[in-house]
């Protein structure tokens, strides 16, 4: 009998298309969304890539531009804060230091010092990358762009969670 057991891998090359197959087969909130372009063909977009549900080589390349993320410019940080009572004697509560928040538009330093926008901009490059360059390519051409991308994956994320709400198990 074990000699019929099949192994199978771990992980395979086609695990995301496969997994992203089945959620368009039960109309999971991780299918992919067909967009229809300016000549009436369509183009499927993906779950958004922090759900993992890409090809392996997509997702090394968003993982590379997250990685990227971290030399954008970003605001001062917020030093740590110990809070005082009405006397100005120290209370014992202590906010915690944060990191400033990424510029908005995304930019970073030059070799000179000088700030420069990130171009194309970050919400372009993922829509890049999710959709692979052919098929961005086509929307494009097809009188789509990256904010079309962007709707289908903040319709999907209010979906997400709704349905996280309503999970008696998701905390």
């Amino acid at each position: 009998m074990a000699d019929k057991v099949k192994n199978l891998p771990h992980t395979a090359p086609e695990a995301a298309d496969q997994a992203r197959e089945q959620a368009t087969e039960y109309d999971s909130v991780f299918r992919d969304t067909p967009i229809t372009l300016n000549d009436g063909t369509t183009v499927n977009v993906p779950p958004h890539p922090d759900l993992a549900m890409l090809s392996d080589e997509a997702m090394e390349a968003y993982e590379e531009l997250q990685f990227e993320m971290e030399s954008y410019v970003r605001e001062d940080d917020i030093p740590e804060q110990r809070l005082k009572d009405d006397e100005g004697n120290e209370t014992g509560i202590v906010i915690p230091g944060q990191r400033g928040a990424l510029k908005r538009p995304y930019r970073r330093l030059d070799e000179d010092g000088v700030e420069q926008l990130i171009k194309p901009p970050h919400s372009v490059k993922v829509a890049q990358i999710a959709l692979g360059e052919a098929d961005y390519n086509r929307l494009v051409a097809g009188g789509k762009s990256a904010a079309d991308v962007w709707r289908i994956w903040g319709s999907q994320s209010i979906e997400l969670r709704k349905r996280q709400d309503n999970d008696s198990k998701s905390s």
